[in-house]
């Protein structure tokens, strides 16, 4: 049964996107509703995969991780996620009026020109943050390096994190969609992915994508992100790895990260120290 679910879970999840939106298409569904009932039992069935076939026992979810992680959801994690599916609603509401430069041009073409160009600049914030890069990056890294503190990974610990970095990748997801009046289809599509790859990125349950990993960055990828070694800590896509392989941040191994978290751990805050985590930011 683990075996099955390695290789064909993640399969299922991306196909029923397609699937839902063709069935909402031919059938009339509403897009919004249909996007809300698909993001609530995929992290369901997500949730009961991990806790039934985790890839690493020592990552499962404890008590103490979840009081932590209610903290970090409290604060903006659960809010902002609850304002990125109004986003999405409102978005899709907005477009239908929408007379943009890619209103003839056909759905999948437009979506992968969305996903690309959004990747672009989430790409480079992402490296910008990680990397110290300019004047500020020092205080991007500080403001993103909450979601680095936990030495784990699984589905809940993904709204660890301050609630400015979460703001700043809010705006970047939505202002590409805005600013190019993208269709409903698209909107949906977009935000669908978007949404799965974000959780399957901190899955602890062994997934094999094979040649997928060249396009979608998922849980082989982005566990590596969370890796305490930095020559392991690349892969700064968070839905296609297009930017990591043209830039030469991609990063792939067929094992398990040795350790996850930080690099030099002693000069941050542990990161169930929630006060001492917020205020990273606004101390030198």
């Amino acid at each position: 049964m683990k075996r099955l679910i390695t290789y064909t879970l993640y399969p299922v999840l991306l196909f029923s996107i397609f699937g839902l939106f063709y069935a909402a298409q031919t059938y009339g569904w509403d897009l919004k509703m249909t996007f809300a009932i698909m993001a609530g039992v995929r992290i369901v069935v997500l949730l009961a995969t991990e806790f039934l076939f985790p890839a690493k026992k020592e990552w499962m979810i404890s008590w103490g991780s979840f009081l932590r992680d209610l903290k970090y959801m409290m604060s903006g994690g659960a809010i902002l996620g609850l304002l990125n599916l109004m986003g999405v609603w409102l978005a899709i509401d907005y477009s239908r009026f929408n007379t943009g430069i890619f209103q003839d041009v056909p759905v999948w073409l437009e979506l992968v020109i969305t996903i690309l160009i959004y990747e672009f600049f989430q790409y480079w914030y992402h490296r910008y943050s990680h990397e110290n890069l300019g004047p500020h990056g020092f205080w991007f890294w500080k403001v993103h390096a909450a979601h680095h503190l936990p030495d784990k990974v699984y589905l809940l610990m993904h709204p660890a994190g301050h609630p400015i970095n979460f703001l700043i990748t809010l705006f970047i997801v939505q202002a590409p969609l805005v600013l190019l009046e993208s269709k409903p289809e698209v909107i949906f599509l977009f935000n669908a992915l978007l949404g799965l790859q974000g959780l399957v990125s901190h899955f602890n349950v062994e997934i094999k994508v094979g040649f997928l990993n060249y396009i979608l960055v998922g849980t082989e990828l982005h566990r590596f992100h969370h890796s305490a070694d930095p020559k392991e800590a690349k892969n700064y896509g968070v839905l296609t790895s297009f930017w990591d392989i043209a830039f030469g941040t991609f990063y792939y191994h067929p094992d398990l990260p040795a350790r996850l978290g930080v690099f030099d751990e002693e000069s941050y805050p542990r990161s169930n120290e929630f006060i001492k985590v917020m205020k990273m930011p606004f101390v030198k």
